[in-house]
């Protein structure tokens, strides 16, 4: 009869890419005076209300599993009028809290491309007519 010992068990957690640009992107468009994180396609305020939302969009990751550190780079399109280094701080602090709390791992590096900044109202008329003609 074989008795398991609990303290021999190697154990091993690592992560996909996939699973720290979704964590990324949900956490980042949260964030007040986040319009947008860009990709090869428009992801709108009112798409993350849907279930066709893919939340890493825009969000790029270089994550080393080893050493249980992830780099962040992502493009955003901000809100006009708000603080861009206020904004970017609360996106620094929001995702190294969210990323530490939900999987252990430190975020070494990261980087906002802000590609635009638009109005609320902008963004909404923007994204609201014509995004399915573009994406065809």
């Amino acid at each position: 009869m074989t008795q398991e010992n609990n303290n021999s068990v190697e154990t091993v957690l690592t992560y996909e890419d996939d699973v720290l640009t979704k964590i990324v992107g949900n956490t980042v468009r949260d964030v007040d005076g986040v319009l947008s994180l860009e990709g090869g396609l428009i992801d709108s305020v009112t798409d993350k209300f849907s279930d066709e939302t893919d939340p890493s969009m825009g969000v790029k990751v270089d994550l080393d599993n080893d050493d249980k550190e992830v780099k962040i780079s992502m493009d955003a399109i901000l809100e006009y009028g708000k603080s861009i280094p206020l904004v970017f701080k609360k996106i620094i602090s929001k995702l190294s809290q969210t990323i530490s709390d939900m999987t252990y791992l430190k975020p070494t590096e990261i980087k906002i491309n802000v590609k635009d900044l638009q109005t609320r109202e902008e963004f909404m008329k923007k994204n609201s007519k014509g995004d399915k003609k573009k994406d065809k």
